[in-house]
């Protein structure tokens, strides 16, 4: 987006420049970090990753109280390429065999389809919250305001 910065509406409500019909369709989200889903805990790497994910998206200001399910389902694809790896790289990604004539034969490992539906799952979904380099630029990273005047937003 070229130009300037957009003012988050928080602000301008609390400034008194807020005007409806320039607002479009903004949807008013909850400032706050994200609530771990339940379903989560039953995968402790899944956990740790949903902790860090939400934590550093949070500090860039896109995350929100309403992204927990988008968090931890990246987290959960994170933990399942990360299981997929760690299989690939103790078997090797090519799988000698014999074949019905006795001869040797060769194919990918079973895990490496599965790995690379992963990868793109999880760039796919580093994309939504700004986490890579070429995202950061479509994103608006504005951190949540949590204010209750315009004497305490001045005051920082």
């Amino acid at each position: 987006m070229a130009g300037r910065k957009r003012k988050p509406e928080a602000l301008k409500r609390l400034e008194g420049t807020f005007r409806k019909d320039r607002a479009g369709n903004s949807v008013e989200l909850p400032a706050g970090m994200p609530v771990k889903p339940e379903w989560t805990e039953h995968d402790p790497i899944a956990s740790e990753l949903y902790n860090q994910v939400a934590s550093h998206c949070y500090s860039m200001g896109v995350g929100t109280a309403v992204d927990s399910i988008g968090f931890a389902l990246l987290a959960d694809q994170l933990s399942m390429y990360l299981r997929l790896r760690a299989l690939v790289a103790a078997d090797g990604p090519i799988i000698f065999g014999e074949g019905s004539n006795g001869q040797e034969t060769q194919k990918p490992h079973a895990a490496l389809a599965q790995m690379n539906t992963a990868f793109t799952n999880i760039v796919r979904m580093m994309g939504e919250y700004g986490m890579t380099a070429a995202a950061r630029t479509k994103v608006d990273a504005s951190k949540p305001i949590e204010v209750d005047s315009f004497d305490s937003f001045l005051s920082g």
